[in-house]
Parts: C-alpha cells; sequence; structure tokens
C-alpha cells in the first residue's frame, strides 16, 4: 500500500507515514467528523436523479453478483478547494467502512469510488484484502474510463463505465491467479441459475 498524501510506501501495520508523518489521528484533526457511508449509493451532494441511482444500485448488484467476495461503494460530495481528495477518500472509507465491521484487514475487499461534484474529479481506494492484486494502475484505468462522463456531470454513465473496466480488471487479475500461486482456476458458471440472466452470474471465486 501507499501513503494516500505522500504516496510512499506503507506496510499495513505501520502507524504512520515515515516520509510524511501521516496518521488517522492527524486526519481526523483535519478533516473532522467523518460522513456516515451507506454501502451502495451515498449522495450528500444532491446530484443524483432516481434514475441515476437505480442505474448505479444496478451496476453495483450485477458486479457484487460476479464478484461476491468483493464489494462496491460510491460516494458523491461537493468538497471544499482545501480537502486533498485522494487522502480524503482513504480517511473516509477506513473511518466510515462501507463494507462492514466484519470485514477488516485483509478480510475487506470492497472498492470505493468518491466523486467530487465541484472539483469535478474522482478518486479510488480499496480495502487491504485487495491492495496485493489490484494497483494505483488499475484504479488509474478505471478513472480514465469515467473522468470524461464526470466532467459533463452524467454521473451514472460514469459509475457505470468505472464498473465495467473494474470488472476486467478483476478478470484479468484472476486470470493470473492460477500461474502466479499453482493453484486449480474455478471456471466461470456458464448458464443462467433460477433464471437469472446470464450477466449476473458469478465470474470468478477469490
Amino acid at each position: 500500500m501507499h501513503c494516500p498524501y505522500c504516496q510512499s510506501p506503507l506496510r499495513e501495520d505501520t502507524p504512520s507515514c515515515p516520509r510524511c508523518g501521516l496518521t488517522m489521528e492527524k486526519a481526523a484533526a483535519f478533516f473532522g467528523i467523518a460522513p456516515r457511508l451507506m454501502r451502495g449509493v451515498s449522495d450528500s451532494a444532491g446530484v443524483l436523479t432516481a434514475a441515476d441511482v437505480r442505474t448505479i444500485n444496478r451496476g453495483i448488484a450485477i458486479f457484487e453478483q460476479r464478484f461476491p467476495q468483493s464489494g462496491f461503494t460510491v460516494a458523491f460530495m461537493a468538497l471544499a478547494k482545501d480537502i486533498p481528495g485522494a487522502t480524503y477518500a482513504y480517511w473516509v472509507f477506513n473511518r466510515s467502512n462501507p463494507s462492514g465491521e466484519m470485514s477488516q484487514g485483509s478480510a475487506n475487499r470492497h472498492v470505493f469510488l468518491l466523486v467530487d461534484t465541484a472539483g469535478r474529479n474522482a478518486w479510488m481506494t480499496l480495502g487491504y484484502g485487495l491492495e496485493p492484486f489490484i494497483g494505483e494502475r488499475h484504479l488509474e484505468q478505471c478513472l480514465g474510463k469515467a473522468r470524461p462522463y464526470f466532467a459533463q456531470e452524467q454521473y451514472a454513465a460514469g459509475v457505470t463505465a468505472v464498473l465495467a473496466e473494474l470488472d476486467a480488471v478483476f478478470r484479468e487479475v484472476v486470470a493470473s491467479l492460477p500461474r502466479v500461486f499453482g493453484l486449480q482456476r474455478i471456471e466461470s458458471i456458464s448458464r443462467p441459475v433460477s433464471g437469472e440472466p446470464l450477466e449476473s452470474q458469478p465470474a470468478v471465486a477469490w
């Protein structure tokens, strides 16, 4: 993992960044009370329509059914200009923990997307359980697909683009696991179950 402020390499159990000195306590003193995040979609900026929320929730549901050990939450906020977005996303994700109390440390395989509607920017952060497999390159790849939509305030389309690219990234990573760890691959389910559409079936198991 890397420090969300200065991007220096960190161990999961490092209490503070050895380069810039960032700690969760210092972040809390600067940012104040963490907003409460609902798993799925949070929109404190008030930019989403009911149709947008349905579209995003549908996309999240499909993603989580394909990768049932993982989760996805997106929050839309209007940040002040002096707020460092990457650091704030990391802090909010860890303090609010939309993945749930049972998902701590390496058991946390949640993905968090923060969209700043005021600055028209976005950041992503991961639970520790995904960090050995998903890197900054992958996250930037996903954000790159969404930024043109966010710039035009097409928020549902932007999140849909992130989820589509994240799906591709997860598939790529999972396909590489047998080679990296010498594991037998678990094949994807090829037929619908209980009348559900094929797109909602689990694709892989971690």
